[in-house]
């Protein structure tokens, strides 16, 4: 979704990666959040409706997790409300879909527009209903299969390889991943088909941490995205697509 769509995510896994334990009650791998309760089951419908051969779709509900909890209890945790305003960017919901402005006040892109003309699926969504969960678990499935398409896997890529190019970028862009992929291609012992332990040590991205990040690179923020959806968040959800 580009990097100035998920800055609202970065600060949000900032302090959620920066501890595995969260809290000594609420494990990451098997803590379900009381909004997921909610709003799990209409993302199980979405992705059926739209993506119905997505493999391992409880990726998506990591996603909408590490997207939205700043911690696994606070009141902006599945909320399709959560907003945040600032004067180069408005974001809001379970994504966090991003108009972001210049600095003059123009605006440099509205992703609620662009995902209203790409997908038919979305085109009836008003601004006034931005809130609506249910077109808002729509368009994170579209963004997603869209990602996938893009993305064609590679020999020798598994379903778990897929979904890390997809998730890194979800979080950083398109753009980003296929640098990564040409990088790791020149590489030596770097396998641009494979994610961990390949393409995820292999990229473009700055390695500068950033003290408005929690003193965290870029590189460190996206890397850390996708093993947090991948190897913490999305088993424990799985329970959703039993029925």
């Amino acid at each position: 979704m580009g990097k100035s769509l998920t800055r609202f995510a970065f600060a949000l896994v900032c302090w959620a990666l920066g501890s595995v334990t969260v809290a000594s009650a609420q494990d990451v791998r098997t803590f379900v959040p009381a909004g997921a309760e909610v709003y799990a089951p209409v993302l199980v419908e979405r992705q059926r409706a739209v993506w119905p051969a997505a493999p391992e779709p409880w990726t998506l509900a990591g996603l909408v997790e590490q997207e939205s909890c700043i911690s696994l209890t606070h009141s902006r945790c599945w909320n399709p409300r959560s907003e945040l305003k600032t004067s180069r960017e408005y974001g809001f919901g379970f994504g966090q879909i991003t108009t972001a402005y210049r600095a003059d006040g123009s605006t440099r892109f509205n992703k609620f527009e662009e995902l209203r003309a790409a997908h038919a699926s979305l085109r009836d969504w008003t601004w006034e209903n931005r809130f609506d969960p249910g077109y808002q678990l729509t368009a994170i499935v579209e963004m997603n299969l869209d990602l996938w398409r893009r993305l064609a896997s590679a020999p020798g890529a598994t379903v778990t390889d897929h979904w890390g190019f997809v998730l890194s970028s979800y979080n950083g862009g398109l753009a980003g991943v296929l640098q990564d992929r040409r990088l790791c291609s020149n590489t030596r012992g770097c396998d641009p088909a494979r994610w961990f332990g390949n393409v995820e040590r292999t990229s473009l991205k700055s390695r500068v941490p950033q003290p408005g990040y929690g003193n965290r690179s870029w590189y460190d923020i996206n890397r850390s995205y996708v093993r947090s959806v991948l190897t913490l968040r999305r088993d424990k959800y799985q329970v959703y697509w039993r029925t």
